[in-house]
This record gives structure tokens, sequence and C-alpha cells, in this order.
């Protein structure tokens, strides 16, 4: 997307119309790197690593009941263990339980950077559909400018009317 290009005008007059939908006529329509529409999926997952995907897993591993329930029978016989229940001989990490602190510590750590590393690639993603969606509207406009020129429909009006519908929609939030 480097490569940038001016898409002109012409004598095409629905690419006239939209040139100056942005209220400036200036023989331009768009001043873009080059954009096409692409599978958003597959964008996605050519920029993923074997470690992301670790992250991805573990995080939703971790997001589940199943790590509730485990975890839950762990803390269970740790504690029994440690407080003689299963025997006196078997205890290692006395009440306050500080080995079990530092080991819930760390856990906690490690799963917490996984967390972010997978926020931060869901945040990605969204860009690549934030961009992708962008394309997909630009077709569209190109496409609904050309065919409405076509059929005779007063683009500029229709163009007043989005506007204020965009405006109003705006106001409301």
């Amino acid at each position: 997307m480097t490569d940038t290009h001016v898409h002109e005008t012409g004598s095409c007059p629905a690419c006239q119309l939209i040139d100056g939908i942005d209220g400036l006529q200036d023989g331009k329509m768009f001043k873009l790197g080059h954009w096409r529409v692409a599978d958003e999926h597959v964008r996605f997952e050519r920029m993923r690593a074997v470690q992301d995907r670790t992250a991805d897993r573990i995080t939703g591993f971790a997001g589940s009941l199943r790590f509730v329930y485990i975890h839950l029978v762990w803390f269970g016989l740790w504690i029994a263990v440690n407080v003689g229940l299963i025997g006196a001989s078997l205890r290692f990490d006395r009440f306050p339980f500080g080995l079990l602190t530092m080991v819930v510590s760390l856990e906690a750590i490690f799963l917490a950077t996984f967390v972010m590393v997978s926020q931060n690639r869901q945040a990605l993603r969204s860009e690549i559909r934030a961009q992708v969606d962008f394309e997909s509207n630009l077709q569209s406009l190109i496409w609904s400018v050309h065919i409405g020129q076509k059929l005779g429909l007063d683009i500029n009006h229709i163009e007043e009317l989005c506007r204020d519908v965009v405006s109003e929609s705006r106001e409301t939030r």
C-alpha cells in the first residue's frame, strides 16, 4: 500500500459527481494508496506467528470453566494436603500457604501477559476489518454513484440527504 494512485475524474459524469461530493471539485476522486477488498481472515492468519497462536490458545483455555474447575480441584487438594487432612507427613506448605501464593502470583503474571498479547492481536484484527469495511464502502460509493447517474437520479440531492442523516445520527449519540 505504499504505492499512491490519484484517480482522475476524466470525462465520466459519475466520477465528476463523486469528485464534488467532498465539496471540492479538483478533478481528483481519490488520493489513496492502491486499495482492494481482501478476505479479512486470510490477511489476519498470515500475520499470526506460532507464539501468537499459542498465546491465543492459552488465553482461550484460561477463560474457560474447565480452567476454573481444574483450579478448584488443585487448590482443594493443595489445602487438604497442607492442613494435614490427607496425612501430616505429606505437608510441604504450611498455613498461610506461602508457596501456593507464590505459584498463583506467577501464574497470574503469565496469564495477564497472554491476555494482553491476545487483546493486541484482536485490536489488530479490528483494524484490518475496519480497513476492509472502508475499502468496501469506497467500492459501494463508486458503484452507487455510477448506477444513480445512469438512472438519471439527482446525485447531489441524494448526497445532501445522506449528509443530513449522518449528521443527525451523530447528534443523537
